[in-house]
């Protein structure tokens, strides 16, 4: 099981320039465990939300959580999107839409066999499941709400590195570098989130 856990943790930190590939891109891994099963939850700088890998003997399964609680709502409300998860249940053959927990969260599941499984075969299954997960959105009308997320997470990202040390020179280079944006672009939404966080608490200068 460690084995494995060190295999995807590689994998996953295997940044490959040039590469359209999700699994490709620059992404942060922690380790931690779940039911006694070791999990693995990585982020990404261009997505609001983490893929989690959760380890066991002989299966591993990929999982995004989505946030999106459905014993809340209504029943005409739940029942459309029972009726959408099962639509796009049809439509994903790897890839399953599940109800997790009381709150019946909707969680996107890719089941892995670990017996011979291979970068390449984990890498178009990472890529389904972020296929799947931005279907979802789009079927459930979700665009704003995860757009939004997008932009509190870049501001995390900001706050996390000025937090960590990282002059403000280095977060400008890295958001550049990262969402593809010019230098004065980049240094406006650095200088921004620093100014607001700076008017909140006084931490940074």
């Amino acid at each position: 099981m460690q084995n494995w856990t060190d295999k995807f943790v590689k994998w996953f930190e295997e940044e490959i320039a040039d590469s359209d590939k999700p699994l490709d891109e620059h992404w942060e891994v922690e380790i931690g465990e779940e039911n006694g099963r070791k999990l693995i939850r990585a982020s990404s700088p261009y997505r609001p939300y983490s893929v989690l890998v959760e380890v066991g003997k002989r299966f591993a399964t990929l999982k995004i959580k989505t946030g999106v609680e459905t014993a809340i709502l209504d029943s005409h409300e739940r029942l459309k999107i029972y009726r959408s998860l099962l639509l796009l249940n049809n439509k994903w053959r790897m890839v399953k839409y599940a109800l997790v927990g009381e709150d019946e969260e909707i969680v996107i599941i890719t089941d892995l066999d670990l017996v011979s499984l291979s970068r390449d075969e984990f890498s178009d299954a990472l890529t389904v499941t972020l296929f799947a997960m931005n279907d979802l959105v789009k079927k459930l009308n979700l665009e704003d709400i995860y757009e939004e997320a997008q932009l509190i997470h870049v501001a995390d990202l900001i706050l996390q590195k000025a937090k960590s040390g990282k002059s403000k020179e280095e977060i400008v280079s890295f958001i550049a570098k990262t969402y593809k944006l010019s230098k004065d672009i980049a240094e406006e939404i650095v200088s921004e989130i620093l100014k607001e966080e700076k008017e909140d608490s006084g931490m940074y200068v």
